[in-house]
């Protein structure tokens, strides 16, 4: 990539997000929605990637990118952590108990937990959004700019007869 950091900054981001989607998934329904959050910050953060790859950035939006790829880290781990705050370490001598006991603790998730996880994994997403969107129009903007003094040299050059 050409904007000052590594693919392993998206890419850690994106397997920790699947990481996590896959601990949802003997989770009850109401943790539905910060598994299909995550899976959209997932999504996002791999549009960024791709769409920013070939693109050359300043180096305040570089740095403006790494702080939004450090923010979605964060907030990933966080949720992580949460998780295995209210999960049961897995036991060889009896699953069957541990399951039930993991999808008990999970019941017992604060909603405020949840809510600020899901709080911050949309800021994430809308960072990402914006910060793409800005970046999109500028390249629109240059290109139009290009296209207008081409167009002036053209007309220029029929004008003086070159």
């Amino acid at each position: 990539m050409s904007f000052g950091f590594s693919v392993g900054d998206f890419v850690t981001v994106i397997e920790l997000a699947n990481k996590i989607r896959k601990e949802f998934v003997e989770a009850p329904a109401q943790f539905k929605d910060i598994s299909d959050e995550v899976r959209n910050l997932s999504f996002v953060v791999q549009d960024v990637e791709i769409d920013l790859s070939s693109k050359e950035l300043g180096s305040q939006q570089k740095i403006e990118l790494q702080e939004i790829a450090e923010n979605c880290r964060n907030v990933l781990t966080d949720i992580e952590k949460t998780i295995d705050r209210y999960s049961e370490l897995k036991s060889n001598h009896d699953m069957r108990r541990n399951r039930v006991t993991r999808a008990w603790k999970r019941l017992k998730w604060e909603p405020d937990d949840i809510h600020n996880l899901r709080i911050r994994i949309g800021s994430n997403i809308g960072l990402l959004n914006a910060f793409n969107g800005r970046i999109t129009r500028s390249n629109v903007t240059k290109l139009v700019e290009r296209q207008e003094n081409q167009e002036l040299n053209t007309s220029l050059e029929l004008d003086s007869g070159f």
